[in-house]
């Protein structure tokens, strides 16, 4: 039984999708999935080591890729490469623990509007966030000492 507390969230169902995939990795279901994976050059025209998320069939062996397409069309390709530097950006984000890093990837993403809304937008979920974000401490105590 799912807890009442995942109803609550952003992206409630994706916990009953992961549900789904364990199930069919533990029960060897062979059922079809989206999920993410190395595609190793299912897809032509992207790097092989870049992760994406594709048809695959899971089992007790894992994913096994049964991809739907073997190559993007060269009008997505833009937008493909601006979510993968942002998904790189973001990445080294967390690991650097630095506002600026923060910035730039969040300036990166297309959902974001303006360096004001990336700006108030990381400030505000780094603070919301701080006790999972150990990496932030020192950026958390500077926005701290710039509130009072």
């Amino acid at each position: 039984m799912k807890p009442k507390e995942l109803e609550q969230r952003g992206g409630a169902y994706y916990s009953d999708a992961a549900c789904e995939v364990i199930n069919a990795i533990y029960n060897d279901k062979q059922a079809e999935h989206y999920v993410n994976v190395p595609h190793h050059g299912h897809i032509d025209n992207i790097p092989a080591d870049w992760a994406v998320e594709m048809t695959c069939v899971l089992g007790r062996e894992g994913a096994k890729p049964h991809p739907r397409l073997t190559h993007f069309d060269d009008k997505v390709m833009g937008l493909i490469h601006t979510i993968k530097g942002f998904e790189v950006a973001a990445s080294q984000a967390a690991i650097s623990g630095e506002l600026n890093d923060v910035l730039l990837a969040l300036n990166l993403s297309p959902l974001v509007q303006s360096d004001r809304d990336a700006e108030k937008l990381a400030r505000d979920l780094i603070l919301a966030h701080e006790k999972w974000l150990p990496n932030f401490a020192a950026t958390v105590d500077k926005l701290k000492s710039e509130q009072h």
